[in-house]
């Protein structure tokens, strides 16, 4: 992660208007959260079902919005790593502006930074010195505490705790209500690169790039079929 693309607390704005390319359920949690903090949200994106209407607001195709909604900020909203991957490349490469948002419901201390494209949901804490790659996502109620460290498009599911000091590499999943436990200053806890941990589990300990773990204390486990790791689309 590029530390000039990292913002604090006081630098961060939110927009006056968002797009959401996305129609899913993460798509409607995060056109809530956005409107609870008095943005307007202008659309949903679809590539597979545009030309309908969810809760009121429109669902666009990609063509059509990144006409008509240039001037708003995009948020990828799709819960699928590899899908919100491939729609972010999209949206940079037809050079619409991309947000970040962290709810004023989520505390974040001063020393915290997040990267473009963050979504941080209500009930969050990001604490002291706490860092989150681009693309990457806190849900509701989340706790990271300091020192830790999130790589690009990270998924931090619903209530998972983190202690201090620990690494969270890139793509990586974890579950719901999983609990990591704290590493040191000179020894952080890393989870690597594209690895899952399961809902529930409960890390004691490093985990290997592209490893699935499961269960209390954690250990690796292999899913029968895993498929896309947080869905997949939008």
């Amino acid at each position: 992660m590029s530390d000039k693309s990292m913002l604090g607390r006081d630098e961060l704005q939110l927009p006056r208007e968002a797009t959401l390319y996305g129609a899913g359920g993460h798509a409607r949690e995060l056109r809530f959260e956005l409107e609870a903090d008095g943005v307007n949200v202008r659309a949903f994106v679809d590539d597979f079902a545009s030309g309908r209407q969810i809760d009121g607001l429109p669902v666009l195709s990609f063509e059509d919005a990144a006409v008509r909604l240039r001037d708003s900020d995009w948020f990828i909203a799709v819960g699928g790593i590899a899908a919100r991957m491939t729609l972010a490349a999209k949206v940079a490469a037809a050079g619409l502006p991309l947000g970040r948002f962290v709810s004023r419901a989520a505390r974040m201390l001063p020393s915290a930074r997040v990267g473009i494209g963050v979504q941080v949901f209500h009930g969050a804490v990001l604490s002291a010195s706490a860092q989150l790659g681009d693309f990457s996502l806190v849900n509701f109620g989340c706790v990271l505490s300091h020192d830790v460290h999130v790589g690009a498009y990270a998924t931090i599911c619903p209530g998972v705790h983190v202690a201090g000091h620990v690494v969270i590499g890139e793509r990586v999943w974890i579950g719901v209500g999983a609990s990591i436990r704290n590493g040191s200053p000179g020894k952080p806890l890393i989870i690597g690169d594209d690895a899952f941990v399961a809902a529930g589990a409960c890390v004691v300990g490093d985990v290997a790039a592209r490893a699935t773990v499961a269960g209390v204390p954690a250990r690796p486990f292999s899913p029968a079929a895993p498929g896309e790791r947080g869905g997949s689309g939008t």
